[in-house]
């Protein structure tokens, strides 16, 4: 089986996204999953001008990118993971998240609920949704919740995990101090990439455990702005 892992960080393999994403996937990989980790900041993406072009000629973009590369569908689980941006998800993910308009059906029909949606003529992969911010509270992530939530739900699909990490640069600038509480983490993200490989899903354990504070909210915020003084 096969996981793929779109990785929406700027940054690349230098961010707390890359971290969280590489240490997720050892856990899937110990039990013979294979993946592919991208990273947009490495791909030539042009943004989607809303043309529809690609709805009127085989899901053909009339943009010949980097797009073309990445196999979105082909994957028994996709991986969206991305820093937080403005309650949002990045700007590279999101031209990402547009593009893939491309594979939709442009017909619209009704779901179990009676709410419309495009019809689904494909199987979806599951969805797994990874993000991580500078605040030091999970609240933050409350607005990109909402989003993953109703891209499975117009994927039709099913959102199987969502991992937040508020805190994010503890665990992606060193801090000798800290070495037990970054390996602790890591070492928590394999165990959920364990869970998902074999169930499919998260324990309650794991799920709670996720979003324990790194360090106290006040010693991060001190930490935090030592270091971003004007």
């Amino acid at each position: 089986m096969k996981i793929i892992a779109i990785n929406g960080s700027p940054q690349g393999k230098k961010s707390t996204t890359f971290f969280m994403v590489e240490s997720f996937l050892d856990g899937m990989r110990q039990h013979g999953w294979t993946d592919q980790h991208i990273l947009l900041s490495e791909m030539k993406i042009h943004h989607c001008l809303g043309c529809l072009t690609c709805w009127h000629n085989g899901g053909r973009c009339i943009f010949d990118d980097d797009m073309k590369k990445i196999p979105f569908l082909e994957c028994d689980i996709l991986l969206l993971a991305s820093p937080l941006y403005l309650d949002n998800v990045s700007g590279l993910m999101k031209n990402f998240l547009d593009r893939k308009v491309s594979q939709a059906n442009p017909l619209i029909g009704f779901d179990k609920n009676g709410e419309c949606m495009h019809i689904k003529d494909r199987q979806a992969p599951k969805l797994i949704a990874m993000s991580n911010c500078g605040y030091p509270e999970q609240s933050q992530f409350e607005a990109l919740m909402v989003l993953f939530r109703r891209m499975a739900r117009n994927m039709d699909s099913e959102l199987i995990g969502e991992i937040y990490r508020s805190q994010g640069p503890l665990l992606s600038h060193y801090d000798p101090d800290l070495t037990d509480v970054v390996a602790g983490y890591k070492a928590l993200l394999k165990i959920a990439g364990s869970e998902i490989a074999q169930n499919f899903g998260l324990s309650e354990e794991t799920k709670k455990r996720l979003e324990e504070p790194l360090i106290p909210h006040e010693a991060y915020l001190r930490g935090a702005n030592s270091h971003n003084t004007a």
